[in-house]
């Protein structure tokens, strides 16, 4: 039975591959539970859910459906609150380290403590929405000033949102990519330290602080909450730095690396032709897509090594397929709960529904009345329109 050509295997992920050094270098899962330790110095800090949907479950033919719901995470409607909190932590914690030559603590950084080193700091970067939010927050946390560079197509709820959150914005008459560009000319001139959750020559260190953040949704979903590791996990990418957080801690600490399939728009399949070619490549479309935060046509170098090596499948979705997934994470069966998703935010929940729905790709990737799979709500309802007519009132 032929696979339906949205839907690749990865000709480079052995079943017995190790998480070795290159992917250490990407994703160190050591000292995540001192890091959610750190967290808590935060007010608004606590583990978002994990919610069992059987009634779905059911209807797709699988044994277990779990969905970690980053829609709730501090406040802010999307798990990247968690890589650009902590990336900006890291900052300046790292540069008061460097000028007394001993270390400091991001809760001495959160009390004020040292603002002769951290107040000098301007944080910029790029984003097409729920980042640049992120780091507006971290920013505003520790008193710094804050710019971010949004493409043509971020709503004006999201704006509002980064505004709120005490940062300046500037547009730019382009797509992401654009945006990133143009961050970086601007913070190379002005001499802003750039937060990005991708990466490019010689700017590594802090998209790896990033993902960090990043890997402590995993660890609540699988040490805390759920007790078992899941078969099957359906992550989206955009650059990549969610999905590698995901496969990469799962790949670390399960004894057996679950089933992971990297979800994306058919117009922003950056992940999906670079699997193709064996090597970082760019998006066959021009990333016009409603799901703004997976709207990237070049991934993260640095995340190849966890997810170029060791993601199993790449599929992609369709435009259509996302208002229905929203549906179905807003108006539930039976009494599985309801879930206020995005576009973005739904998008691995359109990616297994489409599987579960043809024949040769459930049969392709596994999928069984045995299976445990794992979802990540990404984001809520951040400036977008709701999944149906009243909204949810989730969250």
């Amino acid at each position: 039975m032929t696979t339906p050509p949205w839907l690749a295997p990865n000709p480079r992920a052995k079943r017995n591959l190790e998480f070795g050094r290159a992917q250490q270098r990407v994703i160190n899962p050591n000292g995540v539970d001192e890091l959610c330790k750190e967290l808590k110095q935060c007010p608004a800090y606590k583990p978002t859910p994990l919610y069992s949907l059987p009634a779905l479950a059911e209807r797709l033919g699988i044994g277990e459906l779990r969905v970690k719901d980053e829609s709730q995470r501090f406040g802010l409607g999307a798990f990247k609150a968690l890589g650009g909190i902590l990336a900006v932590g890291n900052v300046l914690t790292g540069a008061v380290g460097e000028a007394f030559h001993q270390s400091t603590t991001f809760a001495n950084i959160l009390k004020g403590h040292d603002k002769e080193i951290t107040s000098r700091f301007v944080f910029a970067t790029a984003s097409s929405g729920n980042h640049g939010r992120a780091v507006a927050a971290g920013a505003q946390l520790f008193g710094n000033r804050c710019i971010v560079f949004l493409p043509k197509f971020t709503s004006a709820g999201k704006e509002a949102a980064i505004r709120e959150r005490g940062a300046e914005v500037i547009r730019v008459d382009g797509d992401y990519d654009a945006a990133v560009a143009e961050c970086r000319r601007q913070s190379e001139q002005n001499g802003w330290q750039i937060i990005s959750d991708t990466s490019w020559e010689d700017y590594e260190s802090v998209p790896k602080s990033v993902m960090r953040g990043y890997t402590v949704l995993v660890h609540e979903a699988g040490v805390d909450q759920w007790g078992v590791a899941p078969t099957h996990v359906f992550v989206q990418a955009g650059v990549g730095g969610l999905a590698a957080a995901v496969i990469g801690y799962l790949w670390a600490v399960c004894d057996r690396r679950p089933i992971s399939v990297v979800v994306e728009p058919a117009s922003a399949d950056c992940w999906f032709q670079s699997n193709l070619a064996g090597k970082p490549t760019l998006a066959s479309g021009n990333a016009d897509t409603a799901m703004g935060g997976l709207a990237c046509r070049e991934i993260s170098p640095l995340t190849w090594p966890v997810v170029g090596e060791a993601a199993d499948w790449f599929m992609t979705i369709e435009e259509e397929d996302v208002t229905p997934a929203r549906h179905l994470f807003a108006t539930p069966l039976e009494n599985d709960p309801a879930i206020e998703s995005g576009p973005s935010g739904c998008a691995g929940l359109a990616g297994l529904t489409r599987a579960c729905t043809d024949e040769a790709a459930f049969k392709a990737l596994g999928l069984n009345k045995k299976s445990r799979v794992l979802l990540i709500n990404s984001e809520g309802n951040l400036g977008e329109e709701p999944a149906y007519a009243g909204g949810s009132s989730k969250t």
